[in-house]
């Protein structure tokens, strides 16, 4: 083989390995992003479920209190003339409540919610008061999309409305024990 032949073969083989190279080196850093991105992944999910048996105490005692204290699902229509029932102002001074429509029952695995919409109109202090006190997260109720209006017939009272929404235990959730 002539010197020229040898050399033109060497470069060929060089521009072959570097080739190679490059290929190499392309695939090995992609391989080696995608196993640090599972690393860091797995990395994250050892953390959580640490953070989850750190705190298993804590969940089963809010379960358990939720079990104790969660009023269990009957049926629609007695949670409906329940939620209805907790709707009216008939006891509250200055409070009156109209356009009461009930909400659908909306069923999760976890809870049934129960609502109704409403308006309730009356002086600013003692709608306030009411809606405080119907918002009480302990007995699983809250007021949800309240809007405060003045009221255009009576400048110093104001209108409320707003959704009373009240969460129960599904009827066929048991207890763990």
């Amino acid at each position: 083989m002539k010197p020229s032949e040898k050399r033109l073969l060497f470069a060929f083989l060089g521009i072959l390995f570097l080739g190679g190279i490059t290929l190499g080196s392309r695939f090995y850093f992609e391989k080696r992003d995608l196993l640090l991105t599972e690393r860091t992944t797995l990395e994250n999910e050892w953390i959580e479920i640490e953070t989850l048996f750190e705190e298993k105490e804590m969940w089963e005692m809010r379960s358990k209190w939720l079990d104790q204290n969660q009023p269990k699902f009957t049926n629609a229509e007695e949670v409906e003339q329940e939620i209805y029932k907790l709707a009216q102002a008939e006891s509250i001074d200055g409070v009156t409540t109209s356009r009461q429509n009930l909400l659908p029952t909306a069923t999760v695995p976890e809870y049934v919610q129960a609502g109704v919409a409403l308006a309730a109109s009356g002086d600013l202090g003692n709608v306030m008061r009411w809606l405080y006190d119907l918002n009480r997260p302990e007995a699983f109720q809250v007021v949800h999309n309240l809007k405060i209006l003045s009221d255009k017939e009576s400048p110093e009272k104001i209108i409320a409305t707003f959704e009373l929404l009240r969460w129960y235990a599904p009827a066929t959730a048991l207890p763990e024990t």
